[in-house]
């Protein structure tokens, strides 16, 4: 890809984020509907509730302004703030332009949907999430509009190692592998022509980028090659989440996108 043509798709996306934006969020108030943070004790900095001292307790943590008030000791429980959070990635390549039929999206753009909406689901759970590679953890209101923009412009930070990723592409390259980060997921991408092989008759077909094209005398003589080599590769991805300690998934661009998005968000909370 030239840098003109990086530039000219660059310009493309950026003029399309606030669509995006408020279309992924509101593809997660359906997904997950009256969604409320999760709380948790831990070591943060933020106020959560009393509870009774117990055994082991570290007394530093007792409120002798509250346990004065009774016969009872009081510890200041805080909020739970993980630094690690989520690092959420796109494997993006040629092949995510990808689209069938004009009635459905590319691949990159239902890619992105579902990132953005996961996104913004997990930032409203209190969670910290990351563009893995590009932004640091990040929290509260802005963080998506940051993290969308992320997508457009880059950058470079180095990902927390413990922080639990999504990745989220086509992954029909030979061999995939993911990052060992238990507690993650894997959302394979594919078009619904990808799936099923509809093609009949003498047909071109075309690569991306340098990828030369390939020509079928008949189409129908590949059909059963081509399902087993598909097989093949689901279950090479499936297998590859599996070894990484994430939950594989998979979505259809001809499917609706919030059913792929509740699984994905219900599989991270059950982690």
């Amino acid at each position: 890809m030239t840098a003109s043509t990086q530039l000219s798709r660059a310009e493309s996306l950026a003029a399309g984020l606030p669509k995006l934006l408020l279309a992924a969020e509101r593809l997660a108030f359906v997904a997950a509907p009256g969604l409320h943070g999760r709380r948790r004790a831990g070591t943060g900095e933020s106020f959560w509730q009393f509870r009774d001292w117990r055994d082991g307790d570290d007394a530093r943590r007792i409120d002798w302004r509250r346990s004065g008030a009774g016969a009872r000791i009081y510890l200041r429980e805080r909020e739970w703030e993980a630094q690690a959070g989520f690092a959420i990635h796109l494997a993006d390549s040629a092949g995510m332009s990808f689209q069938s039929s004009y009635n459905l999206p590319p691949k990159r753009e239902r890619a992105w949907l579902l990132l953005l909406a996961l996104a913004s689901l997990l930032l409203r759970a209190g969670e910290r999430v990351a563009l893995a590679g590009v932004t640091p953890p990040l929290s509260g209101h802005s963080a998506l509009s940051s993290i969308a923009h992320a997508l457009v412009t880059g950058g470079s930070v180095t990902t927390d190692e413990r922080a639990r990723r999504i990745e989220f592409g086509d992954f029909l390259r030979p061999d995939p592998r993911f990052a060992a980060t238990p507690g993650g997921a894997v959302m394979q991408i594919l078009d619904p022509a990808e799936c099923d092989f509809p093609y009949t008759g003498r047909i071109l077909f075309k690569g991306f980028g340098a990828e030369p094209p390939v020509e079928a005398a008949s189409a129908d003589d590949w059909r059963a090659a081509y399902l087993r080599r598909l097989a093949a590769q689901r279950d090479a991805v499936v297998r590859a989440a599996l070894r990484a300690g994430q939950t594989p998934l998979f979505h259809r661009t001809d499917h609706a996108p919030a059913a792929a998005l509740s699984a994905l968000f219900q599989a991270l909370r059950k982690a």
